[in-house]
């Protein structure tokens, strides 16, 4: 069963102030790091529509535990500390469809 989990942040001032370089190499760490645990880094970028910015969209076999795992590895990670908090959607693929 595919899971999609799509991420809002509310970003820091460190990630106001980063540069594209900056963003670009985080994006690509972002998309390593999620293939290594098992997901797949489809889409992030800023969010519309929503209070939080930006925004990321992963899907993967693995389920929520597993997923609450890699993130919480970020930090250990090395990733820069870019988002105070976030809320994500939990999305599964239902049985019948």
């Amino acid at each position: 069963m595919t899971n999609m989990y799509i991420r809002y942040c509310v970003a820091t001032e460190a990630w106001a102030n980063a540069t594209t370089e900056d963003r670009k190499k985080y994006h690509a760490k972002l998309k390593e790091s999620a293939k290594k645990n098992g997901f797949e880094l489809l889409l992030f970028g800023p969010a519309f529509g929503v209070v939080e910015s930006p925004a990321w969209v992963v899907k993967s076999e693995k389920g929520f535990n597993e997923y609450l795992d890699w993130l919480m590895s970020m930090g250990d990670l090395g990733f820069p500390s870019y988002i105070s908090a976030s809320r994500t959607i939990f999305l599964v693929d239902a049985p019948w469809a």
